[in-house]
């Protein structure tokens, strides 16, 4: 007997899985790395940020690696015109509605083959694509991104540093300083209409000497903000305008202050536990840490207590988003008693405010012409704007040598123009995506919903939390293991293995997602969990969307109503008991019926699985759940469709679409 080596051994062996894709249309062409060879374009929809909506045809190109001979069998989902080419072989040609014919079982051997795929949208620029494969030893299903590799060739090298240089331009607010003479459009760049934190009541919240301290120098108290240095702190005459600044935002004050809250030792015990099982330190630096994160990745807390008066600090973690709409701090949906222990942890681990030299004296009414002067106004809702607008238009900016001029040079030469405090590969890359000229510009109008998904999943740091592909995780658990209360206990909970979130797009409905991430799910899927998923309301959208578009799938789509047959439904309740099938409500609860004994993990509700699941998924963990996840502790039931129970004669994929329809049976008894 040949023994296959499973497919999700690959996960293993390739770090870092993309294609090189090449997107053209009559006006233009992109280049950029894709994880897969997948997409969903609609009508009026661009292509790519850096295209302009319209027909085109798509290349991925790059190698397809395997760690054991198979014979495949390829299909195409979608609509438009594709061809598979692998080692120089036409595999599969289609036309119009893509997925009614398969290719010949094609043998390939250990190790990496040449692919191409190409596919050419409808007439009307939209498009819908997703290459399948099958074998003996799997059911049809999608072709994983971590079989994937490419080369770094130079013009994708040059290509993602323009990308990345878009990006910087828009996070740190460019073109609001530099407004476009035409408007962004309907469908922006999600960044570019994203706003800097409110400083309504500024000095309610934050401490003058803090203050101070930050606008001398942002980016020693967090590396990596979007915040440029205004001042230059050598300069007497700065230091006043520093001072005049802070006196003007002090004097932004509510006329009832809030009463300032009194924390036991017995807070900061609770509020260190708090602090690890929310995984705070996915995103945070430790509060007593000696120096920020100079990676920029984390946000540092060491100054927590130096900035925040305590009430103003127990309303931003209640509700971060308030004044903060689009910074990356989610809403963890926090208790009173949650609110109150974290603000007594976060004010008591960090350094107390250390003891300053009697502050130099500023004028308010200075401070708010100061700040005009600074343009505050372009990033923070609420600051003092002149009368005319005199900066350069976004247009205009674009025709300058940004090498030697205004706030990406190395030396401006201008006094007026902000720090951004770059180093050498964000000024490189902005320099690239300059070099785009009016197609840079048109970029900033176009909102690409699948990139967009994707920086979100890595500025909003959920790789920090969550592994995709064969990239682990960055949170390190033991790092603020020794704030518990009683860390025995907690080793001996259940498994606390976060989702992964390789396959997130076409796993999930989009639906659920958005709810997941708006904090509008009712009932949460791991409540055995510790940390708990925060919410990124204002990012929901875009997020679903874009997840369900990087797998090629309509996040609009409609699920259709699954048909239950009593008698099989019968059947798929039998199947999951540990009586008379596989047992599967040892570990999963069903409805309000826990689980029977689930000792080391617990496995998600099934009354949550007809809301939660696509069915195309559901089929694939069935067939072989590690596949999928390697750390599961979900057996295979049916290797190869072969079942060891005698129920619908041991066919497996009968099996489990009784269970399916069992698992849609439990919706309808809710009713």
């Amino acid at each position: 007997m040949i023994h296959l080596i499973p497919l999700f051994a690959v996960f293993v062996t390739i770090a870092h899985a993309q294609l090189l894709q090449e997107i053209t249309t009559a006006a233009g062409k992109d280049v950029r790395e894709s994880r897969l060879p997948a997409l969903f374009v609609e009508k009026g929809e661009p292509p790519s940020a850096f295209l302009a909506p319209t027909a085109f045809e798509s290349v991925w190109t790059g190698k397809i690696n395997l760690p054991a001979r198979y014979r495949i069998i390829f299909s195409f989902e979608g609509e438009g015109t594709a061809t598979l080419t692998i080692a120089g072989k036409e595999i599969l040609t289609e036309t119009g509605k893509l997925g009614t014919s398969q290719s010949a079982s094609t043998r390939l051997n250990r190790g990496e083959h040449d692919i191409q795929i190409r596919y050419r949208s409808r007439d009307d620029g939209s498009a819908h694509f997703r290459l399948h494969w099958e074998e003996r030893s799997f059911p049809k299903q999608s072709v994983p991104p971590t079989v994937f590799t490419t080369e770094k060739t130079e013009q994708l090298v040059t290509a993602t540093l323009a990308r990345h240089g878009r990006e910087i331009f828009a996070t740190m607010h460019c073109a609001k300083c530099h407004i476009s003479r035409n408007g962004h459009g309907s469908n922006p760049m999600q960044e570019i209409q994203e706003i800097a934190p409110i400083l309504v009541n500024a000095g309610d919240r934050v401490n003058a000497e803090w203050l101070h301290q930050w606008l001398t120098s942002p980016h020693s108290l967090r590396p990596g903000t979007p915040m440029p240095s205004l001042f230059d702190k050598s300069k007497d005459q700065h230091q006043q305008q520093i001072a005049d600044v802070v006196a003007y935002l002090m004097a932004q004050k509510s006329t009832t202050a809030a009463a300032e809250p009194s924390f036991t030792p017995d807070d900061v015990k609770k509020g260190g536990e708090h602090f690890h099982n929310l995984a705070c330190a996915a995103c945070h630096t430790l509060p007593d840490a000696k120096s920020p994160d100079t990676s920029g990745r984390r946000i540092p807390l060491h100054h927590v207590a130096e900035k925040f008066r305590p009430s103003a600090l127990s309303a931003y973690l209640k509700d971060p988003s308030a004044l903060a709409p689009h910074r990356g701090m989610p809403n963890l949906r926090l208790t009173d008693e949650e609110t109150r222990a974290l603000s007594a942890f976060l004010l008591a681990t960090a350094p107390a405010p250390a003891a300053t030299s009697k502050p130099r004296i500023g004028d308010p009414a200075r401070g708010a012409t100061v700040a005009m002067e600074h343009h505050c106004y372009a990033c923070h809702a609420g600051m003092p704007a002149p009368a005319k607008f005199t900066n350069p238009a976004l247009e205009d900016i674009f025709l300058a040598d940004w090498s030697t001029k205004g706030c990406v040079a190395v030396t401006p030469n201008n006094p007026k123009v902000p720090d951004l405090q770059l180093n050498q590969t964000s000024r490189n890359a902005l320099l690239a995506f300059r070099k785009l000229a009016d197609q840079a510009v048109k970029s900033l109008h176009h909102n690409d919903q699948a990139e967009a998904a994707e920086r979100k999943f890595h500025s909003l740091r959920c790789d920090a939390c969550h592994a995709r592909d064969s990239i682990s995780a960055t949170l390190d658990p033991s790092e603020t293991k020794r704030y518990l209360l009683n860390a025995q206990a907690n080793e001996e909970k259940v498994d606390q293995t976060l989702p992964h979130m390789t396959y997130i797009g076409e796993m999930l409905q989009s639906s659920y997602i958005r709810q997941v991430i708006s904090g509008n799910v009712t009932s949460r899927a791991r409540p055995w969990l510790s940390m708990r998923m925060p919410s990124y309301s204002l990012h929901a959208d875009t997020i679903a969307n874009g997840f369900a578009r990087i797998h090629g799938i309509d996040p609009q789509e409609k699920i259709p109503a699954t048909v239950i047959t009593p008698a099989t439904a019968a059947i798929g309740a039998a199947l999951i008991d540990k009586e008379t099938g596989f047992g599967c409500n040892t570990c999963h609860g069903v409805g309000e019926k826990g689980p029977t004994a689930a000792f080391e993990v617990m496995g998600i509700n099934f009354d949550q699985s007809s809301t939660r699941l696509r069915r195309e998924w559901y089929d694939r963990w069935m067939d072989h759940p590690a596949a999928i996840t390697p750390t599961t502790k979900m057996p295979q039931y049916a290797p190869s469709a072969v079942s060891q129970n005698s129920a619908l004669d041991g066919d497996g994929k009968k099996q489990f679409d009784a269970i399916w329809q069992y698992l849609h049976s439990l919706k309808q008894d809710k009713k």
